[in-house]
């Protein structure tokens, strides 16, 4: 079994905008990308662990829904329905490159509770000793909880605490945090640095999130605050943009860089 090296150990958060299309059509060419850089990432020697979203946008397309039902019944049946799928598109992107996908579904309240929280972590650490990639999704089929008030996101950040990862990676379909919504400003700006002491929330509009999500750039700062400490880092990122996590671990100027001094 492989021995972790926490400073080695990545986790990386996939929104619902990147791994399913505007039809309802889970976004193979996103997951084949994403597969690959884990990859990538594996053969230097990262340990990897995926935070995805997208099991209730996939439901969504099993049944035909245009639009998001607002009843928590429904939105169960539908990540229920629509985790399966999920999990199978990694997989077989994953066998390409002979890795193991492992899903592993977790709830806010888990990590409140200290026998819970050590039994995922132990969990989730042996995945990574065995060479498997664990994708971490929210218990939202069986949890009222995470469907009212839960966001993969945060998990994101509770997750890399857990674990004592170093880095964490938000991917978004947005190259990163932005002065104002840059969809209805052309003069928006890109923030590429945010100190978290020191900057002012109130100076930017942090926007809505999409059809799909839930939190928007709002949970993102979140999962950072959670999660922050001098000896780690956030960055959001445009899923989008071809190898970048390879990009921002050559320290290129791109995303949205999130820290504490």
């Amino acid at each position: 079994m492989k021995i972790i090296n926490p400073k080695k150990l990545i986790v990386i958060k996939v929104g619902s905008s990147l791994t399913t299309l505007n039809s309802g059509l889970p976004n193979l060419r996103f997951i084949k990308s994403i597969s690959e850089q884990i990859f990538g990432l594996y053969k230097k020697g990262f340990h990897i662990v995926l935070v995805s979203s997208g099991a209730i946008a996939q439901g969504m397309k099993i049944w035909n829904l245009s639009s998001k039902p607002k009843s928590v019944d429904f939105l169960q049946a539908l990540s229920a329905s629509g985790q399966i799928g999920l999990i199978n598109n990694y997989q077989k992107e994953f066998k390409r490159y002979d890795l193991i996908a492992a899903q592993v579904l977790l709830s806010h309240s888990d990590f409140g509770v200290k026998n819970r929280s050590e039994n995922a972590k132990n969990s989730i650490s042996n995945l990574i000793k065995l060479g498997a990639i664990p994708i971490i999704n929210e218990n939202d089929s069986i949890s009222t909880e995470e469907i009212l008030n839960g966001d993969n996101d945060r998990l994101s950040g509770k997750v890399a605490t857990l674990l004592s990862s170093k880095k964490l990676f938000i991917l978004t379909d947005q190259n990163g945090l932005y002065d104002k919504n840059p969809d209805q400003n052309t003069d928006a700006e890109l923030i590429h640095k945010i100190n978290l002491n020191k900057f002012d929330f109130k100076s930017i509009s942090l926007g809505e999130s999409g059809i799909l999500g839930r939190g928007g750039m709002t949970t993102k700062i979140k999962a950072a605050r959670d999660y922050l400490n001098k000896n780690n880092e956030v960055w959001i990122l445009n899923g989008n943009e071809k190898r970048i996590i390879e990009k921002v671990m050559q320290r290129k100027p791109i995303g949205t860089k999130i820290y504490l001094t």
